[in-house]
């Protein structure tokens, strides 16, 4: 239904939380990382995402070819390190989020995780690489 909030995004001192819930579909994939990416370019944001999909139903696939060669390297461009991806327990939406794993890394540090908990924590203990330090 138009109008209805599909996802939160949040920031936090050493991250950004990407809330999900209900049935989302592709096109909602690519809008919030629209606003996402957007946010990243104008803003001195965090290099962390949680991306937490626990209470979402629905195929999102389709948008992954999007998030792979369009998404993906602006985001990187613009900071992006390290993602935790929560899964969520409808079937659909767990295959879609293993794809788009298995595209994104290792460009993107990103693993997914069964509980918010467990994905917080991963999140909160990643370190930039040495060579990413020197960089900066």
């Amino acid at each position: 239904m138009e109008g209805d909030v599909f996802v939160t995004i949040k920031s936090h001192q050493t991250y950004i939380e990407a809330k999900w819930s209900g049935h989302i579909t592709s096109c909602d994939i690519i809008t919030a990382s629209r606003v996402y990416l957007s946010l990243m370019q104008t803003h001195d944001c965090p290099d962390k995402l949680l991306n937490d999909k626990t209470d979402v139903t629905g195929d999102w696939s389709d948008a992954n070819d999007w998030m792979e060669f369009e998404w993906l390297p602006q985001a990187v461009f613009a900071g992006l390190r390290f993602m935790a991806h929560v899964y969520s327990s409808n079937m659909f939406s767990r295959l879609s989020a293993r794809d788009l794993y298995l595209r994104v890394t290792p460009r993107l540090q990103m693993q997914n995780f069964n509980n918010r908990e467990e994905g917080l924590h991963w999140l909160l203990t990643c370190l930039p690489s040495e060579q990413e330090e020197e960089v900066r």
